[in-house]
């Protein structure tokens, strides 16, 4: 069976993290294809970066901590919302080979993979080349998302 995802131990401090993301400035997803699909851009699925690691300690930490441990030279730190009652549809993820997703809502919708179902997680190393969604649910979304484009799920699942 090829593997989706790993539930993770990661220590991080969820209220200096939901601090944090207060500081972002948050816009609709836009993947920059104009395919015709939803990704072209999703006023429901809202995306913040992080552009200066140096104004966000916690994240900081994170991102170093993951760095370290993976021998990655590239690890993003991105915030996401979903609204409320919106889904996020079946899509696989451009360019990054793998993600550490930290769910900060207390309640979330979780992740479901077509060839797998759904998937509960506070905090995961997740598989995101295999096709993926996120369905409606009834409160907001809010999660952080360290996407690492130099490291692949394989490795990385061997190393957290």
């Amino acid at each position: 069976m090829i593997e989706y995802f790993k539930h993770l131990d990661i220590k991080y401090d969820s209220k200096a993290l939901i601090s944090e993301h207060k500081k972002i400035e948050f816009k609709p997803f836009t993947s920059g294809k104009n395919n015709g699909t939803f990704f072209d851009h999703a006023p429901t699925w809202l995306q913040g970066r992080v552009k200066n690691l140096n104004d966000y300690p916690e994240i900081k930490r994170i991102t170093e901590y993951l760095c370290q441990t993976l021998v990655s030279q590239d690890v993003r730190p991105r915030f996401y919302r979903q609204e409320a009652n919106t889904e996020v549809p079946m899509h696989t993820d451009l360019n990054t080979r793998c993600c550490v997703n930290i769910v900060l809502s207390e309640s979330a919708a979780p992740i479901v993979f077509e060839d797998l179902g759904p998937i509960e997680y506070s905090c995961a190393l997740l598989n995101i080349t295999k096709r993926h969604m996120v369905p409606p649910h009834p409160t907001e979304r809010l999660l952080l998302k360290f996407s690492i484009f130099d490291v692949d799920y394989e490795e990385a699942s061997l190393c957290l």
